[in-house]
Formats: C-alpha cells, sequence, structure tokens
C-alpha cells in the first residue's frame, strides 16, 4: 500500500470521525430534530428503529436493552461477531475502540486492557479486564479462547466487582454461549481461505420435550500462522483447535429452571514469536540509569565467547554482524525470524457452569451460578526473537528437559454465587454470596546462553499459588419518578493468597526448607449511578464507582522477607454519559457517548532492576496514575438498503506519582525509578463502517457489502521509556476490511461469503514484549497480513 493510499484512508477516517463528532453535537441539542419515538416491545416492524436498537444486555445482571443502561457497554450478537469475522479475541480490538487486546511472550499468552488498565508479564497480579462465561468468572489461561456459538459478547468499562463475581479495575467482558431452542435445528458452518485455513463449526438443538432440551456445538479450526521461521522453513503462530460443548437446560414450568454448560477443548498449532524489536548496547546509558544489556553483552560483535557465539554465519548463536546484524536484517524480514527451533504449542480447557433459577414469587428470583475450571499449556519460548540464546525457556539440568521445553502452567478452579433478585414497587434490587477458590502450578524454565558449554543461568521458578475469595452484594436500585432511577450497590470481598514453592525450585531447590506464604487481604468495592431518561428516546446517566485488584505474592521474585509481596491496588472514576436510541429525522439512529475520568492507586506493575550487576525482579505498587477519555459510537441507517457507523475513544493516561523506591527491597542505597511512560494505552483509536444493501430481487435473498476501517495512534508497550526500558514505541497504523454476503441464497437456508482482513496489507505491530530491563532486548509480534477467505453456512 502507497502512502498516498495510506493518506486517502486516514483523510477518510478523520472525515467520518469528524462527521460523527458533529452529529453527536447535534444530537445533543435535542429539539433541533424531529425525533420519533420508539414503539413498545410487541409493535415491532421492518420500519422500527428496535430492528436496529434492540440489543439485550445483562450488564446489570438482568436483561434490559443496551441504550437503557447505565453504564458504559458495547455488545454485540451473534449475527455481528460473524458479519465482523470474529473468530478469536484478537478480533475484538477492532469492534471496541479503547480495548487492546495483546500477546505476552507469543502470540496464545493474551491479555485484555481497558481504560489504560493492564495486566504487566510475569507481575504475578490478577487481570484488570475479566472474562466471564455465562456469568461464571474464567481463570486467566495461556492458551486462545474456543471463539465459537456465542449468542452474544459484552464489553464492560471501567471498575467492576458489585455485581460481578471477582473484583477488577479495568472492565469485565462477558461471553454467553447459545441455549437451546424450542425445536430441532441447528447450522454449519465450514470457512476456508489463505494459509491452509480450514474451520468447521456447527450446533444442534435436541428438544427431548417441553420440558428437556440440548444443544450441541463444536468446532475444528486449523490454519498455519503467517510467521515462519526461516531456519526450519515452517511457519510459526498455527492454530490448531478443537472443542465440544453441551448445554442442557431442564425447564418444567414449575418455577424451577437449570442449565447446564460442559465444554472441552484442545489445542496445537505453534506459537506465534515476536521478532528483535529494539536491544540496549552493551555499557549503554539512558538518561543517567545503566541499561541491562546482556543480549548485547555477551552476543554482541564484541563477545567475550567470541568465536563460538556472536559475530559469525548464519547459525545458532551467531550471525553476520552479531546483535545489531541480526537486526537489521529482521526489520528487512517482516514476518520472518531466525530461530534454533520450531515453538509447538499445547494446551487443553475444560468447565462446567451451572445455573439454577427458582421463582420464589411473582418478583422474587432466588439464582445460583456453580463454575468448575480446569486448564493446562505447555509454551516454549525464544524470548529474544532471534538466533541467541540469551534467554529460553528450557532446562538442561534438574527439572527440564532440553529444547523446546516450555512454561507449564495448570489451574484448578471453583466458584459459586447465591443471589437473589426481587423487585417490589419502584424498588429492584439483588443481593447475595460469592466464593471462589482456585490453585495454578507454574513451572518456569529459565536458560541464559544455552549455546555455550557451560550456560550462564540454567534455573527454573516452580511454584504454586492459591488463592480464596469470598464476597457479599447488594444493590438496589429505585424510581424516584418515571423518568429518574437511582442505583448504589456495594460488595465486600475477603481474599487469601498463598504462595509455596516447589521442590526444584530456584528458592527451593533441595525441598528441605520449603518456602510457604500467606496474606490476608480485603476491600470494599461500589458503585452509585443516577439516569435521568429524558424521553423514551434520550438518556442521560452519572456513576460513580470504586474497585480494587488482589494483591499477592509473585513467584519468580525472591521470596525471602516477603520481598515478593505487593498490596492491593485500589480505583475509582467517575464517568457521565448520554445514550439516544430512536429517529434523527428519518434516519434510524443509535448513540453512545460517556466521558470519564479514573484514579488508580498503588497500581501493580512488574519491574527489573540491576543489583549488583544482575538484572532482578519485583512487584510493585506505584503510587498513583490517572486515566481519562471520551469513548462514543453511532450508527444509523438512513435506507433499508445502507447503513453506516463509527466509534471511537480518546484516552489520557498517565502516571501522576510516578517513582518507585527499590532502595530497601534492593540494598541499593537512592535507586528510584520512574513510570514515565504507559502502555497499551494510544491516544486515539476508531472505527468507521459501511454497510451497502445491492439491488437484487427479494426472493433472491440479500446481498451486502461492509466495510470497516479502523486505526489507532502510536502506543508503547514499556512503562520506562525514559529510563530503563527505551525504544518501546510502536508505530500508528490503519487496516482496512470488507466482507460481500449473499444470505438465503435463492429463498434457501444457505448463506455464503466472501471476506479480506487488511485489504491493504498494512505492515504493523500487534503488541510489543518488554524485557529490556531482564534481558537487554525487546520484542514485538506483527498484526496479520492480508488475508483472504470465504465461508458457507446451511441453517435447519
Amino acid at each position: 500500500m502507497s502512502d498516498g493510499q495510506i493518506w486517502e484512508v486516514e483523510m477518510y477516517l478523520k472525515r467520518q470521525l469528524a462527521f460523527g463528532v458533529g452529529i453527536l453535537a447535534l444530537a445533543a441539542g435535542v429539539p433541533a430534530f424531529a425525533q420519533e419515538v420508539a414503539k413498545p416491545a410487541g409493535e415491532n416492524s421492518t420500519d422500527d428503529v428496535t430492528a436496529i436498537d434492540d440489543i439485550i444486555v445483562t450488564a446489570q445482571r438482568r436483561s434490559e436493552s443496551l441504550s437503557k443502561v447505565p453504564v458504559s457497554v458495547s455488545a454485540f450478537t451473534a449475527d455481528t461477531l460473524q458479519a465482523r469475522n470474529v473468530s478469536s479475541e484478537q478480533d475484538l480490538a477492532a469492534l471496541v475502540p479503547g480495548l487492546i487486546v495483546k500477546s505476552g511472550q507469543n502470540s496464545n499468552q493474551i491479555s485484555f486492557t481497558l481504560r489504560g488498565q493492564t495486566l504487566d508479564p510475569f507481575s504475578g497480579s490478577s487481570p484488570a479486564v475479566l472474562t466471564y462465561i455465562n456469568e461464571a468468572p474464567q481463570s486467566a489461561g495461556n492458551t486462545a479462547t474456543a471463539f465459537f456459538d456465542f449468542s452474544s459478547v459484552q464489553v464492560l468499562k471501567g471498575p467492576q466487582g458489585t455485581l460481578f463475581g471477582r473484583n477488577a479495575t479495568g472492565g469485565a467482558i462477558l461471553y454467553e454461549t447459545t441455549k437451546p431452542g424450542d425445536s430441532f435445528g441447528g447450522y454449519a458452518t465450514l470457512k476456508g481461505g489463505e494459509r491452509n485455513y480450514i474451520q468447521v463449526q456447527g450446533a444442534l438443538d435436541i428438544p427431548i420435550s417441553e420440558a428437556v432440551k440440548i444443544r450441541v456445538a463444536g468446532d475444528y479450526n486449523k490454519q498455519d500462522g503467517y510467521i515462519r521461521n526461516a531456519k526450519t522453513g515452517n511457519t510459526l503462530g498455527d492454530t490448531d483447535a478443537l472443542s465440544g460443548r453441551i448445554t442442557l437446560v431442564i425447564d418444567p414450568s414449575t418455577g424451577i429452571k437449570n442449565t447446564t454448560v460442559a465444554q472441552y477443548s484442545d489445542f496445537g498449532g505453534s506459537e506465534g514469536a515476536g521478532g528483535l524489536y529494539s536491544y540496549h548496547a552493551c555499557g549503554e546509558t539512558n538518561n543517567g540509569y545503566t541499561l541491562t544489556a546482556t543480549l548485547d553483552c555477551v552476543y554482541g560483535a564484541n563477545s567475550p565467547f567470541a568465536p563460538t557465539i556472536g559475530d559469525g554465519p548464519m547459525g545458532d548463536g551467531t550471525w553476520p554482524g552479531a546483535v545489531a546484524g541480526y537486526l537489521a536484517w529482521q526489520k528487512a524480514h517482516p514476518y520472518e525470524v531466525w530461530l534454533s527451533y520450531d515453538l509447538p504449542h499445547k494446551a487443553h480447557s475444560a468447565f462446567v457452569t451451572n445455573t439454577t433459577e427458582v421463582e420464589l414469587g411473582d418478583d422474587l428470583t432466588l439464582k445460583n451460578i456453580f463454575n468448575y475450571a480446569d486448564a493446562f499449556a505447555r509454551t516454549p519460548g525464544i524470548l529474544s526473537g532471534s538466533p541467541f540464546g540469551s534467554l529460553n525457556l528450557y532446562n538442561r539440568t534438574g527439572l527440564g528437559n532440553g529444547p523446546p521445553g516450555g512454561e507449564e502452567f495448570s489451574t484448578k478452579a471453583i466458584s459459586n454465587e447465591v443471589q437473589i433478585q426481587g423487585k417490589s414497587g419502584a424498588l429492584e434490587y439483588i443481593v447475595g454470596a460469592f466464593y471462589s477458590k482456585s490453585k495454578k502450578k507454574e513451572y518456569i524454565p529459565v536458560i541464559v546462553g544455552s549455546e555455550l558449554a557451560t550456560p550462564l543461568a540454567d534455573i527454573a521458578y516452580f511454584y504454586h499459588q492459591r488463592s480464596e475469595s469470598k464476597a457479599v452484594f447488594a444493590q438496589l436500585s429505585y424510581d424516584l419518578t418515571d423518568r429518574l432511577k437511582l442505583a448504589a450497590g456495594g460488595r465486600y470481598t475477603w481474599e487469601t493468597a498463598k504462595l509455596d514453592q516447589i521442590r526444584g525450585s530456584l528458592f527451593n531447590l533441595t525441598g528441605n526448607t520449603p518456602l510457604k506464604q500467606k496474606a490476608k487481604l480485603h476491600d470494599p468495592s461500589w458503585t452509585l449511578n443516577l439516569q435521568y431518561q429524558i424521553d423514551p428516546s434520550n438518556m442521560v446517566y452519572f456513576a460513580q464507582r470504586g474497585s480494587f485488584r488482589a494483591g499477592g505474592f509473585n513467584g519468580a521474585v525472591v521470596p525471602f522477607n516477603d520481598t515478593n509481596f505487593f498490596d492491593n491496588e485500589t480505583t475509582y472514576d467517575f464517568e457521565l454519559g448520554y445514550k439516544f436510541a430512536g429517529r434523527i429525522g428519518d434516519v434510524r439512529s443509535r448513540i453512545n457517548i460517556a466521558a470519564y475520568r479514573q484514579i488508580v492507586k498503588d497500581a501493580q506493575h512488574s519491574i527489573y532492576a540491576l543489583v549488583n550487576g544482575n538484572p532482578a525482579a519485583f512487584t510493585v505498587n506505584v503510587p498513583e496514575k490517572r486515566i481519562q477519555g471520551v469513548e462514543f459510537d453511532a450508527n444509523f441507517q438512513p435506507a433499508n438498503w445502507f447503513e453506516f457507523g463509527f466509534s471511537g475513544a480518546y484516552t489520557d493516561a498517565k502516571f501522576t506519582k510516578n517513582v518507585v523506591d527499590l532502595s530497601s527491597a534492593t540494598g541499593v542505597a537512592g535507586l528510584k525509578i520512574p513510570f514515565d511512560t504507559y502502555t497499551d494505552a494510544p491516544k486515539w483509536a476508531g472505527s468507521v463502517y459501511t454497510v451497502i444493501g445491492l439491488p437484487i430481487p427479494e426472493e433472491l435473498g440479500q446481498v451486502k457489502l461492509r466495510t470497516d476501517v479502523f486505526g489507532q495512534t502510536k502506543t508503547y508497550f514499556s512503562n520506562n521509556e525514559g529510563s530503563i526500558t527505551p525504544r518501546t514505541q510502536l508505530r500508528k497504523y490503519m487496516t482496512v476490511d470488507m466482507r460481500l454476503s449473499w444470505d438465503n441464497i435463492s429463498g434457501s437456508n444457505i448463506s455464503i461469503a466472501a471476506y479480506v482482513k487488511n485489504l491493504f496489507d498494512k505492515l504493523y505491530y500487534n503488541s510489543g514484549y518488554v524485557e529490556g530491563a531482564s534481558g537487554g532486548f525487546n520484542t514485538a509480534i506483527w498484526g496479520e497480513p492480508q488475508t483472504f477467505g470465504a465461508e458457507i453456512t446451511y441453517r435447519f
């Protein structure tokens, strides 16, 4: 794609965003337009605004229209997910500007960031944005989600904790699996495309009786990755996943309904490795800070181990021009790395959720939500993204078994929530209690200088993390008038965090003196919001919330004297929002806008510091940071054959009290490190879309062309750009996707579609991985290049 084409697309997006902001400004002056009130439920027609507006969400643990919920939430139906080609977590980022779906050390280790609330790698922290399936919290994994047969996906923004099981400072993502229908039927979808892509998924509803219904769904997904290992010729980032799900609903019409969902997934393929992005030169300093430079000091042009490693022919541990030469080659060869061996991925996951609802009265319901989850993942890694074995994930001795080795993560978790929902006159309420317990075993082998006869380091971190959470909560909403509603809620949570080092760990090599740590933590969460329904189409609201992220212990940090302990992260925010669902003139429209300001204290972040010339890891509490911004989305349907819309997020994030004092933890007097850049928070992110219906006879079906443009400004993947980890900025980018679909061909139950992702083959980075302070290098993973595909669906 030429610079001229990029400029044209950028100008197009800017014009569309400017137009959208103008629409928002005009819509704020409601009397300027003749607006048609949406018709009551049950009176819908093809011309009714609810044809595009009736999105039901459960952001407040009850079903209600998106336009009536006084919180910022993005919601997508199954049809939208299909139309936008959403088949993985990474695809969600283009749907929700401001949502960052970042890869860690490889493509399978992913986490979510919302409103600048992120998860640092190797921090030991819980996610800032939690995921739920059927209202049950899911433990963070190290493999992709089996992304199929969801009836909806909802993204809740801002601090959570009052109504949902676990506390979170950034938001929550709610996946809802499709439940069985009343009649026999289902669908089957076959997809295919570039890089040997094949995906087969489908579902079948089996009504045993009026009271017993079953849905069986499955998915098989296989594709070659778009990153190539130049040494072996094999691709990296391959997917090879098989999943099955069964849902049983027992509803005997006696006021009791029981829903059980069980799923098992098996994952193969390989890790999508990032390429070398930047490194620290041996002896380099940055603003007075001595930089960790293990990669260049060991493998650089003046390597003390030459000619064994460093400057030499293309090979394991050597490269023409050493580290500098390889970085130059890397930049000239996007989507390509030279690794000593490939990185096979192996994982499985299973969960069972059971939801029981009992009608205790006309307006009183008892609800119980149980969840069991079991997950395992093995993820090898050459963390430098290069032929140099400066930091690989295997051992030669002790617990290791040689390359490709890999980290191993296994998790078992249970949770149970009981709640009572009711209504009495103008009062609606929900009260309940929550309990969860999890056990994680993590094995992280590390070898430094693997090509040497005696490696510089050959160690393993090996530990159990245990957590237990207990909470009670209540939330009330009261109709002060027929237009004004007040809601208030609170939750108090007690957390117990435990960590014990397993024999063979760096901190427990013999097992004779096992180290066990325990901490009890607690904090409140709360919410207060006021919403005013100006008229049936316009609503404004104000929300104020607070929550926390529990502290704990980092198993990869020296545990003596509780050096590896980090405290609770606490937050509160203020949000002002406006929602419109109705008509602007003759145009069916929906508009959402929210402005917020969030304060975070004792923010949990991981950091490395040089102690006696060697890097040491810590999880620290940064005193304070502030995030503020504006989020908006809108869509308009001027005619039955034409729809367009836009969404955007402006984020202003910074550390307001940014200095962390490590002198007592390290014994190095005066060691203070500033947090001067903010990760995973582009200043602007936005998207524009159009849907055009092509003019064909109605009896032939519907043909639609959809175009999506997404872009974001530059971002950082290090919090310490000005001190210990420079050169971690990712440049801005913009992509264009298109999809042509033909639904219900000639009145049949068959639909087909063809699509292209990244139409203009824009080269960009999906995310970066900071290792500058631990290994003297940083890596970054490229985003998906231009990719064509097609699909066919049969519904019966």
